[in-house]
């Protein structure tokens, strides 16, 4: 099963690096890979989603796996391959973040360990003399990720990461039965300081290896994060509505589709090819968007959540009964398309003036006079048409401009608490 699954990984394009596939064959069923996830915000994103995926993929063939919160190297930063030094995190903000994380990763029923708890009762002095002793300068500055950043500057603090991370690895290896660390290849350079501190600890005959993941790009190349990539795709649907995030993996281009669904979902890579050459008979349906979208959302989210998003998608699109649209559909559109806060009773004319959703009176008379202004899917049918909040628990309303443009109107607090008291 482990044979196949480094196969897999391959096969995939998932797999970029691993130094030493024989430790790998040969784990026990007690020994443990595990993945660091930082609490740098409040959630995590769909870069991240990869390693939670392929951490996932190796507990389904038996291997156990632990997922590392950060919660003492969140406060540090991460320097590698980032162009400058980031913002430094203080601990409130650091153990809120790592609160949110560790409930999102708990949904996956993966085991969660907080390095916090390595260091806490640490003196610095103590650090230095156990685990610093074990990294040669040379040997840290020579690492691509510090590398890249000595011409433009690295503080100590950024610096000392990469010692910290090893010294994560090295803990677990003794504590335990870790002898796998995962992350992205932006990672190699942390992870196999961690392996170099377990030689010299333990000598050559360790049990210590690193796997690394392609990182996840958009078709320029960019990596998914926070906020570069596909933007801020958190895994927190307060975040990003899971509307919005079916959204833009159903606008995947049909060159990316292939590659996301081999890294992002569970679908076998038979399922996939044979997905593939259905989509390509007629690619104007994007077979594989729909699936692509329907299964990440399903095992983010839930099935439920993702049957909503294609029900909302073909309501706005696909003219199916709109009726079947309600309040809480609305709620997820807050966070996908733009958002107007209105008074009850103003005239549709005036929103749409003041939000520059048309630029004149004629303009807006054009769009009446070619019934491409709706209103709850509606006919706007003259100037003097006001809003009314007598849909959706009279808390939105749905404003379609031409045969794309969305916008929610949600009514001022005030206009209709009182109707729900």
């Amino acid at each position: 099963m482990k044979k196949n699954i480094i196969k897999e990984l391959k096969e995939r394009g998932i797999l970029n690096n691993i130094s030493n596939e024989n430790k790998l064959l040969n784990m026990n069923e007690n020994e443990v890979i595990y993945a660091g996830f930082d609490p740098t915000a409040t959630s995590l994103h769909l870069g991240n989603y990869i390693q939670i995926c392929t951490l996932l993929r190796l507990q389904k063939i038996g291997i156990k796996v632990i997922a590392l919160i950060g919660g003492a190297t969140g406060m540090i930063g991460d320097p590698s391959f980032n162009e400058s030094e980031r913002k430094l995190l203080d601990f409130q903000e650091v153990e809120k973040n790592k609160n949110f994380i560790s409930q999102q990763l708990s949904k996956f029923n993966i085991e969660i360990f907080d390095n916090l708890s390595i260091y806490k009762n640490m003196s610095i002095l103590t650090f230095l003399r156990e685990a610093g002793k074990f990294l040669n300068i040379n040997y840290m500055i020579a690492k691509d990720s510090v590398a890249n950043r000595l011409e433009t500057g690295l503080s100590f603090t950024e610096f000392s990461y990469q010692l910290i991370q090893g010294w994560d690895f090295n803990y677990l290896y003794e504590n335990y039965n870790v002898v796998g660390q995962l992350g992205g290849s932006d990672q190699w350079g942390n992870i196999t300081s961690g392996i170099e501190i377990i030689r010299k600890k333990h000598g050559d005959n360790h049990k210590a290896f690193a796997l690394t993941t392609n990182l996840l790009t958009d078709k320029n190349g960019v990596k998914f994060g926070k906020s570069t990539g596909g933007g801020s795709l958190w895994l927190n649907k307060n975040l990003t509505s899971v509307y919005k995030l079916y959204q833009f993996l159903l606008n995947q281009d049909d060159e990316d589709v292939e590659k996301l669904l081999k890294y992002l979902t569970f679908l076998s890579l038979d399922e996939i090819k044979n997905l593939i050459n259905k989509h390509n008979q007629d690619k104007s349906q994007r077979l594989a968007q729909k699936t692509l979208a329907f299964e990440i959302v399903k095992d983010i989210h839930s099935i439920e959540e993702a049957n909503n998003s294609v029900k909302i998608t073909d309501i706005l699109f696909n003219k199916s009964d709109f009726n079947l649209l309600n309040a809480d559909d609305l709620k997820q559109l807050e966070n996908s398309v733009p958002l107007i806060e209105v008074n009850e009773n103003e005239l549709v004319i005036d929103i749409l003036l003041k939000n520059k959703i048309v630029q004149s009176r004629r303009e807006f008379r054009e769009f009446i006079t070619q019934g491409a202004l709706l209103l709850n899917n509606q006919k706007v049918l003259n100037e003097f048409e006001i809003i009314k909040n007598n849909l959706f628990d009279g808390k939105y309303a749905l404003l379609k401009k031409g045969k794309r443009n969305y916008f929610v109107i949600k009514f001022k607090v005030g206009n209709y608490e009182s109707r729900n008291c």
